[in-house]
């Protein structure tokens, strides 16, 4: 693995914000500036932490760049593509924030409502954007919703979670319970929400899901819904079976 050489962190850092990226050297820049915008309007001191999961074109060039203009920056980098769960894992558990937030890199989430996420962590563990808010706006193929309302349903049957949307990519907690949470956790793709869900629920974490405004044009790939369904049977396996994330979850109190 390949990391970049730390920089001087200020001991009162208060939010981390953790952004997995892989081949974005177009759209990096800009979502970087984006979101230290937002953050500076917070008046706390912050740390963005971008994860750099094997990207294969100039992403890492790109990051080093802006590395050089903002201390405030920091890059986690590895030659591979490790996948999502994988790549926001590593950069909580090198946040130092007592909040901390992470989004999916392509900011199909706006940053602009992470305010009002930090405002709703005076009340709860975990505030989590989710596509099935009643005040949510979604944009996307009928086929993507229809798959996505199949894997929610798949999610409550096979694990219990009672959340309608797991996988929208905005979540922000309390720094201390999400480092501990993914200490434990093995789920390194798409589905690693769930495993997040479970955990936090064992742990009897408060919860809240706030509206969002997304519009989606991607639409799924089969292998991905393979993948995300493997990882499902395998987090309820570990969850209802062998009862595992119970007695790691002990550990953790």
């Amino acid at each position: 693995m390949q990391t970049s050489s730390p920089q001087p962190l200020k001991s009162e850092t208060k939010l981390s914000v953790i952004i997995p990226v892989y081949n974005q050297e177009k759209r990096v820049g800009v979502s970087l500036a984006r979101i230290k915008r937002v953050l500076g309007s917070t008046l706390q001191a912050y740390e963005i932490v971008v994860v750099n999961d094997g990207s294969t074109d100039k992403t890492l060039d790109v990051l080093q760049e802006e590395q050089e203009k903002d201390p405030s920056i920091h890059i986690v980098s590895y030659p591979v593509n490790r996948g999502k769960g994988y790549a926001v894992r590593e950069g909580v558990m090198r946040s130092k924030g007592s909040t901390v937030i992470f989004t999916d890199g392509d900011l199909d989430v706006s940053p602009e409502v992470i305010k009002d996420y930090i405002d709703e962590l005076g009340s709860f563990d975990l505030v989590v954007a989710s596509k099935r808010h009643p005040l949510s706006r979604v944009k996307a193929p009928q086929s993507r919703k229809f798959l996505s309302r199949a894997f929610s349903l798949v999610v409550r049957l096979l694990v219990g979670i009672k959340l309608k949307d797991t996988q929208a990519g905005l979540k922000a907690g309390n720094g201390d319970a999400l480092r501990l949470i993914f200490s434990v956790m093995q789920v390194r793709r798409y589905a690693f929400d769930v495993e997040l869900f479970v955990i936090a629920d064992l742990l009897q974490l408060r919860i809240k899901e706030m509206p969002i405004e997304i519009e989606l044009d991607r639409r799924f790939k089969v292998r991905d819904i393979a993948r995300m369904f493997v990882d499902v049977s395998g987090i309820a396996y570990r969850h209802r079976v062998r009862h595992w994330y119970a007695n790691q979850s002990k550990g953790l109190k």
